[in-house]
This record gives C-alpha cells, sequence and structure tokens, in this order.
C-alpha cells in the first residue's frame, strides 16, 4: 500500500459513505428516498429530481461491461506501467453504470461488452479503497 502512486480521490462529507464501504469490501450507493432512485457517482443531491433526501444502501456488486476502451497509453504515474488496461463502464444489476476498470483478464481483449463481471477492492491505502471490476 505505501508504494501506490495513482491519483486518489478527494473525500467529501457526500461521498464518505461510498469510501467508507469500499474500505470495508463493500459497494453502498445513494439511493432517494423521495423518487427511489440509485445512482452514481455519489453526490449529496438526487440528479433525477433533486432531493438531498438521501440513504445508502448496499448493492450487488455485480454486473456487465456496457462500454469499454482499452487503454495503450497513459503517461500519469501508475498508469504508465500499467498498459494496455482496460476502463470500462459497468451497469450494475441494480441499474446504475460506474466507470471503473475491469482487470484479471489474460487479454484485455477479453472483455467485451455484455462481458459479466463482479466488484473487487484494491487497498490503495490505509484511507482508501478503490472499487474494480473482474470478470465473473
Amino acid at each position: 500500500m505505501a508504494d501506490y502512486v495513482k491519483p486518489l480521490p478527494t473525500v467529501s462529507a457526500d461521498t464518505k459513505p461510498f469510501w467508507d464501504g469500499c474500505k470495508a469490501h463493500e459497494l453502498r450507493l445513494p439511493r432517494c428516498t423521495e423518487c427511489d432512485n440509485l445512482f452514481y457517482p455519489p453526490q449529496g443531491v438526487c440528479p433525477q429530481c433533486l432531493s438531498s433526501n438521501l440513504d445508502w444502501v448496499k448493492v450487488s456488486g455485480t454486473g456487465i461491461v456496457y462500454s469499454i476502451s482499452v487503454v495503450h497509453q497513459n503517461s500519469s504515474p501508475g498508469f504508465k506501467e500499467e498498459g494496455p488496461y482496460v476502463l470500462a463502464y459497468v451497469t450494475l444489476d441494480e441499474g446504475p453504470l460506474m466507470l471503473s476498470n475491469v482487470i484479471g483478464a489474460a487479454d484485455p481483449y477479453d472483455v467485451k461488452i455484455g462481458t459479466p463481471v463482479e466488484v473487487v477492492f484494491e487497498d490503495a491505502t490505509e484511507e482508501i479503497t478503490v472499487p474494480k471490476f473482474k470478470p465473473s
């Protein structure tokens, strides 16, 4: 963990429940108590009805790849050494789209639209755990 060089998220009051869930290796998303909208990315108001009345719910962490990009060049620290890697939108079984990496495929080109995936967690630092996905 000490040598993690990729950028880390800034945790705010609005996103803290998400990152606390990740640290516990649980994927938790905000759900609006007014319109029942489950959404990502986490924020302080519902993007559908603009209510700030939110609950946090544990979701399955399973879904399918909606869209992918295989990244071959990225000169940012921590990414340059990893290429090629998969950046994907994942449609969670509960509905929201999440942007993340898909890891664990023998070949990045084995990951295709429609590939079933499940969440895995990378403990980046003592405070931050990053959700990623792997083919299931």
